[in-house]
């Protein structure tokens, strides 16, 4: 009798075990979903994410799972953050109807949530925006963040592997359209990047021959961000929206990113610059018919570029 008891007991107390160790790492593996008509975003237990883009019926992995989101304390980059919970409510604004998805997790002292709003109206794009608030006693010094960093994934062998559209304006004059190489990095700053180059549009893309992803902000004024793109080997290629700042967030208070974008196509990065173009007039820029002039012929003595004389310019002006 005593035997079977004692047998029953190790029975039971080693489904009890099996059973802790179950409920253990269903609680240790959390992740959530954005889903979206041509876009999904999948989030890991550490809000790390990758994308998906649904075009043409089938769905393809952009790339593997990188901290998209995160921010960057006394120099140091803080990228994880447990995943605590999500969830979902109704959107209607000035852009359109959709669902927004609210994600929250923690690292620390820190608390992140990540506003995703996927639009009816743009099927292909996913707007974002993260705050990260901070839950301690001290003060927590902010050097910078990042949003909408991913990576994309080589599909096929011979080069380029992949093509890309970049921003960026410098005193080189490189093209904004131009091939990866393994190594390749540029910063594209949206400021002065010599004393007489700087700017540009707000928006960067890579593409490969079965897919392409676009980031950007949707600030209604230019912002001081950056848009790095790199190449890191020959088989993968990142890029992502980072801004650079000093801010100290005292006990309960709160930095807020600027609104920013993903989105995913097939062929080059005329559909990102389209749908960018599109939502920023839903947000209220206005658009000017161009002058009559705008399609007049014009001559520039760039082409003498910074060493000319005076005579030159004069001399050329009866052939133009």
């Amino acid at each position: 009798m005593r035997k079977a008891m004692k047998s029953t007991d190790i029975v039971l107390r080693a489904a009890m075990l099996v059973l802790a160790i179950f409920v253990s790492a269903c609680s240790t593996q959390k992740s959530a979903t954005v889903d979206g008509k041509n876009i999904q975003i999948i989030f890991d237990d550490k809000l790390h994410s990758k994308v998906v883009a649904k075009l043409e019926g089938r769905a393809v992995e952009v790339g593997d799972f990188s901290a998209s989101e995160f921010v960057v304390i006394s120099g140091n980059e803080v990228k994880d953050f447990a995943f605590e919970g999500q969830r979902q409510e109704n959107l209607d604004d000035a852009i359109g109807k959709g669902k927004k998805y609210l994600l929250t997790g923690s690292n620390a002292a820190l608390r992140k949530e990540i506003a995703v709003s996927l639009y009816d109206d743009f099927p292909s794009m996913a707007v974002c925006q993260v705050s990260y608030t901070n839950t301690g006693d001290a003060e927590v010094s902010i050097d910078g963040w990042t949003n909408n960093h991913y990576t994309i994934s080589a599909t096929a062998a011979g080069e380029p592997r992949f093509w890309s559209y970049q921003s960026g304006s410098y005193e080189s004059r490189a093209d904004w359209v131009l091939p990866l190489k393994a190594g390749f990095s540029q910063e594209n700053f949206m400021g002065m990047n010599a004393s007489d180059y700087g700017g540009g549009t707000p928006v960067v893309d890579v593409w490969n021959r079965n897919v392409g992803i676009g980031v950007g902000h949707l600030e209604m004024a230019p912002k001081l961000i950056s848009l790095p793109v790199s190449m890191m080997d020959s088989t993968s290629a990142s890029l992502g929206v980072q801004f650079k700042m000093k801010k100290t967030l005292k006990a309960g208070e709160s930095l807020i990113t600027l609104p920013t974008f993903v989105s995913v196509h097939r062929g080059d990065y005329f559909q990102t610059l389209a749908d960018y173009r599109r939502l920023m007039i839903k947000k209220g820029i206005a658009f000017h018919e161009p002058p009559a002039s705008t399609y007049e012929p014009e001559w520039c003595a760039w082409g003498y570029e910074r060493k000319f004389t005076m005579d030159q310019v004069v001399n050329t002006l009866p052939m133009a």
